[in-house]
């Protein structure tokens, strides 16, 4: 059975337990709990049931984009302190991201400029993957799908280690021309 622990820092309480890694190495995780340390050791003991129940380590050889948004969404964003409305507008997101051919894109193939062309096709609109053609989003959905990637793929570079660096990190958000 793995062994966590709780501690407080500030006016949160956190907990922390121990992982196996891709390599083998026992590694130290360590995730926000609430303020009070009863709800955080609760959190503790699931997130050690679920754990050892799934022993999931994550080959960053064989992860995907869609994996990696599925494993954010689960050990990031259900589990931080974003109010339900941006977590609910996330996981729309996130389901929208993984309908495109990117979410199958291994995670160490994924280049800037996938992401960018991405990111473009959805401002601007264009020939969808399913085929139809669509105009683009708004702005503020725009938004969502870049929050979501960035956040994602800098989980992906730490705490997670499957990647070396964060390829959103070189994307420009453009815009369109609105039209008067």
């Amino acid at each position: 059975m793995a062994k966590g622990s709780v501690r407080k820092k500030g006016k949160k309480w956190y907990y922390r337990f121990y992982v196996e890694d891709a390599s083998g190495k026992m590694v130290q995780k360590e995730y926000a709990g609430t303020e009070s340390k009863s709800e955080t050791e609760k959190l503790l003991r699931k997130a050690l049931e679920d754990y050892e129940n799934k022993k999931f380590v994550a080959k960053a050889d064989s992860l995907t984009v869609g994996e990696l948004l599925d494993m954010w969404a689960e050990e990031e964003l259900k589990t931080g302190t974003l109010s339900n409305g941006t977590v609910e507008n996330y996981l729309g997101a996130i389901r929208c991201i993984k309908k495109h051919p990117i979410a199958d894109r291994k995670l160490k193939t994924v280049t800037a400029e996938h992401l960018q062309a991405f990111l473009d096709l959805l401002t601007f609109g264009g020939e969808f993957p399913d085929g139809k053609v669509r105009k683009g989003y708004s702005k503020d959905y725009i938004h969502s799908f870049s929050a979501v990637l960035q956040q994602s793929f800098r989980f992906a570079v730490f705490p997670k280690q499957l990647i070396s660096f964060n390829p959103m990190q070189y994307i420009k958000l453009k815009r369109q021309a609105e039209e008067v």
